[in-house]
């Protein structure tokens, strides 16, 4: 009877450490993945610099020089906030996103202001054609890391 309670202990002391082993895994797999989204946010890669964006605007829209005059400190102003969010050490992977993304609608809304209808117009279909290939991406992206289940949970439309 000893044998078997001994048996059965060490076995639950094994099962125990492999499981731990296992979460200890995980959470540094979730650590590694935070230091890569940050190290990623950190390099210039998040937005164009102010020039190139004023540029694609210029040629999308057919910007005037007196509103390339007016975007362009809107877009500096974008460009050193999002360089100040990405240095801030502070802030986990989905706070820097939300912050970005409240930034870049901001901006955006400004932006907005002045162009004419016909611009606002092309400019929106635009950036539904951008959020469109972005959520696309994410979702593929997510489909190859996690295998053809890794569709997320429908929202629900208010």
């Amino acid at each position: 009877m000893k044998k078997v309670l001994a048996a059965v202990l060490m076995a639950g002391i094994s099962w125990g450490t492999v499981v731990m082993a296992q979460v200890d895994e995980q959470a540094v797999k979730e650590k590694m993945v935070a230091k890569r989204v940050k190290e990623a946010g950190a390099k210039e890669r998040m937005l164009p610099a102010p020039e190139v964006q004023l540029k694609r605007l210029t040629k999308g829209l057919q910007l005037t020089a007196e509103q390339q005059k007016q975007i362009r400190p809107m877009l500096k102003e974008e460009y050193a906030s999002l360089k100040t969010i990405r240095q801030d050490e502070n802030l986990s992977p989905k706070q820097i996103q939300a912050k970005v993304e409240a930034l870049r609608t901001e901006t955006i809304a400004k932006i907005q202001t002045v162009l004419t209808p016909e611009q606002k117009e092309k400019h929106d279909m635009v950036s539904k054609q951008i959020k469109a290939n972005k959520q696309k991406r994410i979702q593929e992206n997510r489909k190859a890391r996690l295998g053809t289940k890794a569709d997320p949970p429908q929202q629900q439309k208010q």
